[in-house]
């Protein structure tokens, strides 16, 4: 598996276990409001790029509130079901000719806050996504210039962002997201 693929997959497992991985959490209603979604957008069978075999079935579950469900096509263990995840799609509050959107990943078991995400809306059969770099966000919440905790564990810090208007235009500056190491997702079906 490359690296893209492990991050993407990765996000989706770190929701439901801590890891050794410092990661950055929001509630659901980080962002300035939800986007609006289309099925004919987002719906269907999306695999990474550089790993056509990890397919991942998506759908609109709430198009009002941006949310999006997301789940493995099959389980790599066949005697689990495969696990359901939603992508919650907000509103960075930066108009751009790029639609970019803060996405929150949650599994859909839980109701603990989802992992941080931005994500440049589907566009034909492509939608790009990139992680956060919580290293960053953590200097930064140390220092002020973001608002939120960073909460100290045994695997590392684990930081949580408020939902404060202030940090949606600062978080899109160029050092808090991974630009180098896109996640890339085709359409299949």
């Amino acid at each position: 598996m490359n690296t893209h693929l492990l991050r993407f997959v990765g996000s989706i497992l770190l929701v439901t276990l801590l890891t050794a991985c410092p990661e950055t959490y929001v509630p659901d209603n980080f962002g300035t409001s939800a986007a609006s979604l289309k099925s004919t957008d987002w719906d269907g069978q999306w695999h990474p790029a550089d790993e056509p075999k990890e397919v991942f079935t998506f759908r609109v579950r709430d198009a009002a509130q941006g949310i999006l469900e997301l789940q493995e096509a099959t389980s790599k263990d066949p005697k689990k079901k495969p696990e359901l995840f939603t992508l919650t799609l907000r509103e960075t509050g930066t108009k751009s000719e790029e639609k970019l959107y803060f996405a929150i990943l949650k599994d859909t078991a839980k109701t603990d806050d989802g992992t941080l995400h931005l994500v440049r809306s589907a566009k034909g059969n492509v939608f790009i996504l990139w992680a956060i770099n919580s290293d960053i966000v953590t200097a930064a919440l140390k220092s002020g210039e973001l608002q939120g905790v960073v909460i100290p564990d045994k695997d590392g810090p684990h930081n949580k962002l408020a939902a404060d208007a202030k940090n949606y235009p600062q978080l899109l500056a160029p050092k808090f997201w991974k630009w180098t190491e896109p996640t890339v997702m085709l359409r299949t079906k």
